[in-house]
């Protein structure tokens, strides 16, 4: 190799302008001095070097000479074996010094100016393929940027992703070539065939990328890692399982509707969203989204945010609403492979393990895997590194999309619901708990099919995107007797689907099926003779063969008013039963998304007491009084105090939080405290820094609306906002960090007012 030496030196890190010219993770620039010089290689590692450490890998025509479709570990055991074999000290760069040595003095989009060099080009320090070629793994960990000066950095101490520099990940467009593009993706990516070249059909080797690594020759560093703080959705997690069947009369009909996201991000334009002090990566398009409960009783769900379904700045949101709260947490980031669109989560409780899949349909089709996916075993507080499935055999058509379902067999064989190619879905299945998988070659007679296991063992897939029952305007339903392999295509009595719909299906409790979709196709068509509108859900006595239909009430129109010919629909929903029995119903494409809770008994009766009810009273909790009120604590290992809460059970049959819940630092200080009643927050919320500065807090009135509060570490405001309801009210104003006023936008019922 050969080796350029780097002088010690400092530059400005990340770009900052239009959104057009540079990505939110770039943000904010932070000075970043390099305190000692370094070696790095000219170029990337070449084949032939990597052939030295591994005789066996053939890498690709594509990017030769130089190494590609290896992973963050193989790049990471070349470093270690070239030291060993040299006795110096090699390793991959540290995200800072890859773009130090990347810019070599420069502050222009590239190192070669405005306009993107050409392939071998050198930059000013003599270093070439920056800006071309393959993409490079670095040391680091992915997470955002600090605003304070830096020495040395090596990003945050914990992470799922870790750095990749030098191109996009899903194109070779030039603006993600820049000298200050981040992207990122879970270490362990690569293909599992050891000699890492794809075959000629490509959908056979998932997992083949373009991802190599440049070394440099340098001690490891020193610095301390920056101190990492888990998404808000995987904090103040309770692990208590003693009240979670506590549930309304199950004889009694029972439903609630909620507003399931905020306004903003909901159909607004990105500068609106951080006018309002959200996360800059949230978008206005959040859809297809993942629902599970959690064995805690929470209920989680996942969606993906973005402008367009398919562009590389898509990521994933996530929110939950806590057990006895009465109101759903105001969305975070919870995961993104930067520079990759994430797609289409699946979320699903295995026994107590909850499951996330989620997919990269845009991805250069030999790269992405068909999905890849994360475990939980407390309730989504942690998740284990994601996992990539490892094939046997071939992979027919697929668009890289889960769906909403996955299921176990009476063999306990597991299939994951996903998108075929066209009008069809597939069911991946892995026998032994995810260590290999196959495709049984069987696809569905519908795209976006929901899927249940039968009590004789087979499968049924209802519904389907953009497909229907021969020509007669019915949704179709597809069969399978022996495990996904071939399908028997059938009618079912309710009106086929179109864009933006996907009917959910599951087995409650009880044995009986569940059913939701709606009564007409987007387009407004309905079979002959249909002459209900809106959604719909149904139960099933006898495995799908009959139903009993109930016009679904609180549901509101596409966001796009024209569509469905005005009815109300469902749009993406994704449904789950609760330990207690209700039925958690997500619904997606309205303004906003919604949540509906229900029981069966409310789906069987006859009463239309609900149905008379006005929108507010549908969202007003029935609960007046706690019965009886309990205390809880939860304790670190040592025995200090990590949690205390109270709650208990109200006159509607829920349990609800009620009193004032306080979450302690390891160090005794306060890290979060709320009071609630009747499981809605009352007063003052608050949340601290390990230091003891406020981060941010909520003051709960007695109107009905919440001020939001968020302050710099400096403890000077950051962005304040009024809600209610879920949507924005009232003047939001941002500040930067010496106090100026950013923005200033007056909201009403989420939405700016314009003058």
């Amino acid at each position: 190799m050969k080796m350029v030496r780097i002088e010690s030196g400092s530059f400005l890190m990340g770009q900052q302008g239009k959104e057009s010219e540079c990505d939110w993770d770039e943000q904010p620039v932070h000075r970043v001095t390099i305190s000692k010089p370094f070696y790095i290689s000219q170029t990337e590692v070449t084949i032939e070097q990597f052939q030295q450490f591994r005789p066996d890998f053939e890498g690709s025509d594509q990017h030769s000479p130089y190494v590609a479709g290896v992973s963050w570990y193989d790049a990471k055991a070349f470093c270690k074996w070239l030291s060993n074999k040299e006795r110096r000290p090699y390793r991959l760069p540290t995200e800072a010094e890859w773009e130090y040595a990347c810019r070599a003095g420069t502050t222009t989009p590239f190192s070669s100016g405005q306009k993107r060099p050409e392939m071998g080009q050198p930059n000013p320090w003599g270093l070439k393929n920056m800006h071309t070629g393959v993409r490079e793994w670095c040391l680091d960990l992915y997470g955002e940027y600090p605003a304070a000066d830096q020495v040395d950095p090596i990003g945050p101490a914990r992470g799922m992703t870790r750095v990749v520099r030098g191109g996009g990940m899903d194109n070779d467009e030039a603006r993600y070539a820049r000298s200050a593009n981040r992207a990122s993706i879970a270490p362990s990516f690569a293909p599992y065939e050891k000699r890492l070249k794809p075959h000629e059909d490509e959908d056979r080797s998932p997992g083949y990328h373009s991802i190599g690594f440049r070394v440099v020759q340098a001690p490891s560093p020193t610095t301390r890692p920056l101190p990492y703080e888990p998404p808000f959705v995987q904090q103040f997690v309770k692990q208590d399982l003693t009240q979670v069947k506590k549930r309304p009369n199950p004889d009694k009909p029972y439903f609630r509707k909620r507003y399931l996201l905020p306004t903003p991000p909901e159909n607004i334009d990105r500068e609106l969203i951080d006018a309002a002090g959200l996360h800059p990566s949230f978008r206005k398009h959040n859809h297809s989204p993942a629902l599970e409960v959690c064995p805690n009783g929470d209920v989680l769900m996942i969606i993906y945010t973005s402008y367009r379904e398919y562009e590389p700045g898509v990521s994933l949101m996530a929110t939950r609403l806590r057990f006895g709260a009465d109101q759903w947490d105001m969305p975070c980031q919870i995961l993104d492979f930067a520079d990759l669109n994430d797609h289409t989560p699946l979320l699903w409780n295995d026994n107590g393990v909850i499951y996330f899949f989620w997919g990269n349909p845009r991805f250069r089709t030999a790269s992405a895997f068909p999905f890849q996916w994360t475990t939980s075993n407390d309730n989504g507080a942690t998740w284990s590194e994601v996992r990539f499935p490892n094939f046997k055999g071939p992979i027919g058509c697929h668009s890289k999309q889960p769906i909403n379902t996955v299921l176990r067999d009476l063999s306990k064989t597991m299939y994951v619901s996903s998108d075929g190619c066209g009008g069809k879905s597939v069911l991946w299945v892995s026998r032994n708990n995810g260590k290999t998988w196959y495709d049984t070659g069987g696809r569905t007679y519908g795209r976006h099919t929901t899927f249940v296991l039968l009590k004789d063992g087979s499968i049924l897939g209802m519904g389907g995107k953009n497909t229907e029952y021969k020509g007669t305007g019915y949704m179709p339903k597809s069969i399978s007797k022996d495990g996904g392999r071939t399908w028997e295509e059938m009618i079912t009595p309710f009106p086929k689907q179109g864009s933006n719909q996907r009917p959910s299906v599951m087995r409650l409790q009880s044995g009986r099926l569940f059913f939701a979709g709606d009564f007409q196709h987007i387009s407004g068509d309905r079979p002959e003779g249909a002459t209900e509108s809106g959604s719909y859900v149904a139960l099933s006595e006898d495995e799908g063969k009959t139903w009993h239909v109930k016009k679904l009430i609180g549901t509101q129109q596409h966001e796009s008013k024209s569509r469905h010919n005005g009815a109300d629909t469902i749009g993406y929903s994704a449904a789950r039963q609760a330990p207690n029995g209700l039925i958690h119903l997500i619904t997606t494409m309205n303004r906003p998304c919604l949540h509906l809770v229900f029981n069966e008994a409310w789906i069987l009766a006859k009463d239309t007491r609900y149905e008379d009810m006005s929108d507010a009273e549908l969202m007003n909790s029935s609960a007046t009084k706690i019965l009886k009120l309990r205390k809880f604590k939860k304790k670190y290992s040592n025995g200090d105090v990590k949690a205390t809460w109270s709650g208990g059970v109200a006159d509607n049959g829920r349990f609800l939080l009620d009193g004032t819940e306080t979450w302690y630092y390891k160090n005794g200080k306060k890290q979060r405290e709320v009071t609630y009643k009747l499981g809605r927050k009352v007063g003052k919320e608050t949340y601290w820094a390990a230091d003891g500065s406020v981060k941010w807090s909520w003051e709960h009135r007695n109107d009905g609306t919440s001020l939001w509060t968020q302050w710099w570490s400096a403890g000077k405001k950051k962005a304040e906002s009024t809600w209610r309801n879920h949507k924005c009210e009232g003047i939001a104003m941002r500040w930067d960090r010496n106090g100026e006023i950013i923005s200033q936008v007056k909201f009403v019922d989420g939405l700016p007012l314009r003058r």
